[in-house]
C-alpha cells in the first residue's frame, strides 16, 4: 500500500505552506529519509523526506503551490502499485482549512469554485465565495470560533467591528482594538464622549518643510520579517513581560572548556548546555501557555535565536537535554548551518518550549532584554562577555563576566521563578567550573 506524504506542521500557528520544488520526480526511486521536496513556511525553507523506500508515484501538487497543514501531497510506494487517488471516485478535493472555514459559515461547498491542483477547493476560495456573497447583499461576517466567543462574552456585535483581516475577516486584535476604543469614549466625561463619537477627526493642513526632502526608497517587507512583526507584537500585547537580570562569573569556565579536545565547545555552547540543566532544576519556565491553558513539558525543545540576511529564525533542538556539552555543541552548530543554508528539516522548526537568543558576537551589547516566542513562557537573552571588575576575597580582581536578561510572562510565572531560575544557572556554572 502507498505511503501518503503529508505538508507538515510547519510551526505553532500555521496553517499552510508552499511546496517550493520538487526535488524528486515521479517513478524515481526515493530512500527512507531521502529529501523529496522543498516547503516554505513563514520563516524558513524547510526539507521534506520521504517516510518509507520505494519510487515516488505521483504529486499531488505542482510547485509553487499553497496547501493547507496534513494534506497528502505525494505518495511513495513500490513501481508496480497504482496510487491510491487513481481507483478512487472522482470527486472535487478540500483542503481540511478550507472545510472548517466553510462549516463556520454554513457554506455550500458545492457553490465554491476550486483554485488548487485538480480543482481543489482552497481557504482562499471559501473567503472569496463568502466575501462575493457579502458583497452582493447578505449579512456574512467572517471570524474564526475563538473571536465570535470573545465578542459574546464582551457583547459585542461583530456587524460594529471593521474589519482588517484577509477577505474581509474579522481578527481577535480588530475585536481586542474595537472594545479599547469603545472603553476609552466611555471613560470620558458624557458630553465629549459623545462629541467624540459623533464628529469627524478634523483635517489637518499639511506641514510646509522648511527645505526639500528627498523621497525616501520604499523596502518590501519580506513574508518572514511580516510573520516576525505580526507574532511579536502579539507576544509584547498579550504577555506581560517582566525582566530579571544577573552576571556571571566565567574565568573558571572558560579554563574548563581549554582541557576539551578540538573541536572544543564555545562559550555559546556552553551557555545553552547549562540552560538545559537549569530548566531541568526550574520546570515552571519550560513550558507554553496558550488558549488560556499553561502546559508544562517534560523534554526541553530548546528554540535558538539565528539571525538572517532578511530576518530572524529560531530553530529547535528537540529533547536537548539527552545531549552533553559536545554532542550539544555539534548538535546546535549543525542546526544553525541548515538555518542559514535555508535547508531546515520539519523537526527543526517545531514548536520549542524555550528559547535562547544571543547577541554577544557583538561586543558593544553588554545586555539586553527579549520578546518571548510566543507559545512559550520565558526567553533567555546573553550578551557579551566582557572582561570587568569583580570583588573576590575582598580583593578586586579583573574577571570575564556574562549577564543574562530573563524575560517572563507575568500571566503564568512570577518574579521569584526567574529569580530561581538564575541561582540554578550559577550552580550549574559551579559545578561544571570546578569539574575535574
Amino acid at each position: 500500500m502507498p505511503t501518503d506524504i503529508l505538508m507538515p506542521n510547519l510551526g505553532f500557528d500555521t496553517q499552510e505552506a508552499r511546496i517550493v520544488e520538487w526535488v524528486k520526480q515521479p517513478q524515481e526511486s526515493v530512500r527512507r529519509g531521502e529529501i523529496i521536496a522543498i516547503v516554505e513556511s513563514d520563516k524558513a525553507n524547510v526539507e521534506l523526506e520521504s517516510l518509507a523506500d520505494g519510487v515516488l508515484l505521483e504529486q499531488l501538487f505542482p510547485a509553487d503551490t499553497m496547501v493547507a497543514v496534513g494534506t497528502v501531497i505525494a505518495r511513495v510506494g513500490k513501481a508496480d502499485e497504482v496510487p491510491s487517488r487513481a481507483v478512487a471516485p472522482a470527486m472535487v478535493s478540500v483542503s481540511p482549512i478550507a472545510k472548517r472555514v466553510a462549516d463556520e459559515n454554513n457554506v455550500n461547498l458545492a457553490a465554491v469554485t476550486g483554485s488548487g491542483a485538480g480543482g481543489r477547493i482552497m481557504r482562499q476560495d471559501v473567503e472569496a465565495h463568502l466575501s462575493a456573497s457579502a458583497n452582493g447583499g447578505s449579512n456574512v461576517i467572517l471570524a474564526l470560533p475563538n473571536v465570535r466567543k470573545a465578542a459574546r462574552e464582551a457583547h459585542i456585535d461583530l456587524e460594529t467591528v471593521p474589519p482588517t483581516g484577509r477577505s474581509g475577516q474579522i481578527t481577535m486584535s480588530d475585536l481586542e482594538n474595537h472594545v479599547a476604543a469603545i472603553a476609552y469614549s466611555q471613560s470620558m466625561p458624557a458630553p465629549l464622549a459623545q462629541t467624540v463619537q459623533a464628529q469627524p477627526t478634523p483635517a489637518v493642513p499639511p506641514v510646509q518643510p522648511s527645505a526639500p526632502v528627498g523621497e525616501g526608497q520604499e523596502i518590501a517587507l519580506s513574508r518572514m520579517r511580516q510573520s516576525i512583526g505580526q507574532r511579536l507584537s502579539k507576544s509584547m500585547q498579550d504577555a506581560p513581560h517582566f525582566y530579571v537580570t544577573g552576571e556571571f562569573d566565567l574565568e573558571d569556565a572558560l579554563k574548563q572548556l581549554n582541557t576539551f579536545a578540538e573541536p572544543r565547545p564555545r562559550v555559546n555552547d556552553l551557555i545553552q548546555f547549562l540552560t538545559v540543566q537549569t530548566l531541568r532544576r526550574v520546570p515552571q519556565l519550560n513550558a507554553t501557555y496558550h488558549d488560556g491553558k499553561l502546559y508544562r513539558h517534560a523534554a526541553v525543545h530548546l528554540a535558538i535565536a539565528v539571525g538572517l540576511d532578511d530576518g530572524l529564525l529560531t530553530p529547535v533542538i528537540p529533547g536537548a537535554e539527552r545531549y552533553s556539552l559536545q554532542g550539544m555543541a555539534q548538535e546546535s552548530r549543525a542546526l544553525v548551518e541548515r538555518a542559514r543554508a535555508g535547508r531546515l528539516r520539519p523537526d527543526d522548526i517545531r514548536e520549542g518550549t524555550f528559547t535562547i537568543s544571543n547577541l554577544g558576537i557583538i561586543k558593544q551589547v553588554e545586555q539586553f532584554t527579549a520578546v518571548i516566542n510566543p507559545p512559550q513562557v520565558a526567553i533567555l537573552a546573553v550578551g557579551t562577555v566582557k572582561q570587568r571588575p569583580v570583588v573576590l576575597n575582598g580583593g578586586l580582581h579583573i574577571r570575564h563576566t556574562l549577564k543574562l536578561t530573563l524575560s517572563g510572562d507575568h500571566r503564568v510565572v512570577d518574579g521569584l521563578v526567574l529569580g530561581q531560575f538564575l541561582a540554578a544557572f550559577q550552580t550549574e556554572l559551579d559545578n561544571f567550573s570546578a569539574r575535574s
